[in-house]
């Protein structure tokens, strides 16, 4: 897994509620926990662009609702500052469920996918077929 180029804006926090958008079977799911986050005590931990959180599923196909899952985001209302200037935001929160080596678990992502999330993860890269 590559490092951030961007800093990314932690927009989401825990209790969030996102849309997924691959063809797992999930539509919306809620954040519970981030991969990774070392913060203050008392404090919610957030997450952005490209972070990894184990979600849970709260609308979708009978087989996965309550179900935790893994989850990385690809994109996410917040604007984003690229390093040669430009900002970039999307219109919705939306997630990719992932396995345990951080490959999907779909086939097929629906909508675009940022760029930074695609040169992080390839496997998401190449399923996207919007890449901004």
């Amino acid at each position: 897994m590559k490092a951030k180029q961007s800093k990314t804006p932690r927009a989401l926090a825990t209790g969030t509620k996102l849309t997924c958008a691959d063809n797992t079977g999930a539509r919306i799911v809620q954040i519970v926990s981030v991969f990774g986050y070392h913060g203050v005590r008392r404090r919610q931990p957030k997450m952005g662009l490209g972070d990894i959180a184990t979600v849970t599923v709260k609308k979708g196909t009978p087989d996965m609702r309550k179900k935790l899952v893994r989850a990385v985001v690809i994109r996410q209302k917040k604007e984003m500052r690229r390093p040669n200037g430009l900002r970039v935001s999307f219109d919705d929160n939306a997630v990719v469920v992932v396995d345990e080596k951080n490959e999907p678990k779909g086939t097929e992502i629906k909508g675009p996918v940022a760029r930074e999330v695609a040169e992080r993860y390839p496997k998401l890269g190449s399923m996207a077929t919007i890449i901004v």
